[in-house]
């Protein structure tokens, strides 16, 4: 299997495939990327510092974020054993102790426990939306997402297709030494999330350990349960479809959530609550960013709306920067980028993919490998 290679300053999308038993992916994942996995955790482990100090006033270290991880490491494992088997095969061929895998993994949650309501004013953040049949072309459901964090993560970002030995094949964009975060199924169940910042975020399941056992079913009643039943370490907002067009948004807090049936015209979702079961346990979000997405984003589907939505003319919201540093593309604003960017069609089925700013990079339909 090739190395995967660094990716230049406007990157394509990089495909790494792995095949067998949960174990055998993880060990050959952690060898592959050995070194870039140590280098991203050390990101991460920064960013988690200097945002519970900057952003929390907490002055915390290593050692607490490693603490916190092998609390959550047992929830986890009760919760998708064979996504915690994963991640301790890519721990092991990485050569770093699983809770530095967990970590890296769940920072998002973690960083959210250590920094308890603190304002994220430049954290990342995602655009997302679900579009369906009677809004688009053929009348096929449409969604996917922007994925923004540290410019400085832009290296660490692939495409894992993985062919679990006794589960569905998927396709996610990721990045080095993880699980899965926005991606497909073979059986059409598709998904994707954005971050909600919430005060009841505690030792729990993380988000991608979540994403990743939901992406292990073969139906959207199975795989949105592994959302709503999982007891939960933070905020986070999932999308999910299937290929009879059938869609779901789940609000959630780590202790509530509000589920969404999206059976026809569309739903946008920023990094701001909007279901108010849960608006009292919402912290101080990046709301100027945040709302000013959601509000362009609901223009650019409306705007299509009479004309109907395809996943070419998708592209091209994801692609837009209006409003500079509160754009939907972002490049660069405060330290945050536009990562990388999915559109899904679970009926067709399609998976498109950009890594890099979806103004300048090239889309790849990821599940055929095809530019």
């Amino acid at each position: 299997m090739p190395a995967v290679q660094r990716a230049g300053q406007a990157p394509r999308v990089r495909f790494l495939d792995l095949e067998g038993t949960p174990k055998q992916m993880g060990e050959v994942f952690g060898e592959i990327c050995r070194s870039e996995i140590h280098e991203f955790y050390e990101r991460r482990l920064k960013n988690a510092i200097s945002q519970a100090k900057e952003h929390g006033g907490r002055t915390v270290g290593e050692g607490d974020l490693l603490e916190l991880a092998r609390r959550c490491l047992p929830m986890t494992d009760g919760f998708d054993r064979e996504g915690t088997l994963e991640l301790a095969s890519i721990a092991r061929g990485a050569n770093l102790p699983p809770e530095k895998i967990f970590a890296m993994n769940q920072l998002t949650d973690l960083r959210d426990v250590l920094a308890w309501g603190g304002p994220l004013e430049t954290d990342g953040g995602c655009s997302s939306f679900i579009a369906q049949g009677d809004l688009t072309k053929d009348g096929q459901l449409i969604m996917g997402q922007t994925w923004d964090l540290a410019t400085d993560n832009m290296p660490y970002v692939l495409c894992v297709r993985r062919k679990p030995k006794d589960a569905p094949a998927t396709c996610c964009l990721t990045t080095v030494g993880c699980l899965s975060l926005i991606g497909m199924n073979e059986e059409g169940i598709a998904m994707g999330t954005t971050n909600l910042r919430t005060k009841d975020a505690r030792p729990g399941v993380g988000y991608l350990s979540i994403i990743h056992r939901a992406l292990g079913a073969r139906d959207l009643t199975s795989a949105s349960t592994a959302v709503t039943e999982a007891r939960r370490a933070g905020g986070h907002y999932y999308y999910l479809a299937d290929a009879k067009n059938r869609a779901v948004a789940i609000e959630c807090s780590a202790t509530l959530h509000e589920r969404t049936e999206v059976s026809r015209g569309h739903h946008v979702q920023t990094n701001h609550v909007q279901a108010e079961l849960l608006r009292p346990l919402e912290a101080d979000t990046p709301a100027s960013s945040s709302r000013t997405r959601h509000q362009r984003l609901l223009e650019l589907i409306v705007a299509d709306g009479e004309r109907g939505i395809d996943l070419e003319r998708a592209k091209t919201y994801f692609e837009d920067g209006e409003h500079g540093a509160n754009a939907i593309c972002r490049d660069d604003f405060g330290g945050i980028s536009t990562n990388g960017a999915v559109l899904m069609a679970p009926a067709v089925p399609a998976l498109l993919m950009i890594h890099g700013l979806p103004s300048a990079g090239t889309w790849i339909d990821a599940w055929s490998h095809r530019a």
